[in-house]
């Protein structure tokens, strides 16, 4: 017998398995919080017709019929289970008999619930010619990404990517969603400046930053201010200490 040959087959049937149960292939998706609703029959539910539910073999939902209590609420047709965990996410079975025991509905329901997407952020990197963006989003599964910039959609569906740098500065926004909530970033200018860049033209191309040409103003007039200060001080000092010098000298003479 192949013993590698055996144990590579049960691990391919368990990667099969494995991937036929994928969130990406569930029939139902369902936000955290929301009602997960099974039917149960095509027509109207009788009293005595009993049913159970099962999720991954384990029994969620005991047989019962419409008027015993048990998980779940039984409205017309179908039966709600309310608020909805992570989870519940699962393979389900339901099962519906009617009196004398004959089957009046069996079949099996993929489900995925998922949680929230928390609000994404917007990373720049400046690297020589060039800018990488980043879409970060805290936890989550099966998260998808799209990018907008100014407002315009990119159709990058990426987490990340690079672009080039350019003199008129862009927003870029990025959207986190999976299949049944999405959030959105802030929007974050890119803020690189290409090799070579002179400090001096700074003022040009922050035209739309009024606050921060103020402040270089203010900064380059008191410079100048206490240089002239300092220049006038120096100046009055001067004939001072020339007159002492030459007094000095006289007396030594006449001494």
């Amino acid at each position: 017998m192949n013993t590698k040959g055996s144990v590579s087959a049960l691990f391919l049937c368990f990667l099969t398995l494995f991937t036929l149960t994928d969130c990406s292939t569930c029939e139902t998706n369902k936000l955290e919080g929301d009602s997960l609703t099974f039917k149960l029959t095509d027509t109207q539910l009788k009293d005595n017709d009993r049913f159970f539910i099962k999720k991954d073999d384990k029994i969620v939902v005991p047989k019962r019929n419409r008027k015993q209590k048990g998980p779940g609420i039984v409205k017309d047709k179908f039966l709600e289970l309310q608020h909805v965990k992570l989870s519940d996410s699962g393979t389900y079975s339901v099962e519906v008999f009617d009196v004398n025991g004959n089957t009046l509905k069996s079949y099996s329901e993929s489900v995925c619930v998922y949680a929230k997407v928390p609000k994404p952020r917007v990373n720049i990197t400046c690297q020589d010619e060039k800018v990488d963006l980043r879409c970060d989003v805290e936890g989550g599964k099966s998260i998808s990404f799209s990018w907008y910039k100014n407002g315009k959609d990119l159709k990058k569906n990426v987490l990340n990517f690079s672009t080039n740098i350019e003199e008129n500065k862009s927003k870029y926004t990025c959207t986190a969603q999976n299949p049944v909530n999405k959030n959105t970033s802030d929007p974050v200018e890119e803020a690189c400046f290409k090799p070579g860049f002179d400090f001096w033209s700074m003022p040009c191309v922050l035209v739309d930053g009024g606050g921060l040409i103020v402040i270089l103003i203010i900064v380059l007039v008191t410079v100048a201010c206490r240089a002239c200060k300092r220049r006038e001080k120096q100046q009055r000092e001067l004939p001072k200490s020339t007159i002492k010098s030459n007094s000095s000298k006289v007396l030594q003479s006449e001494c």
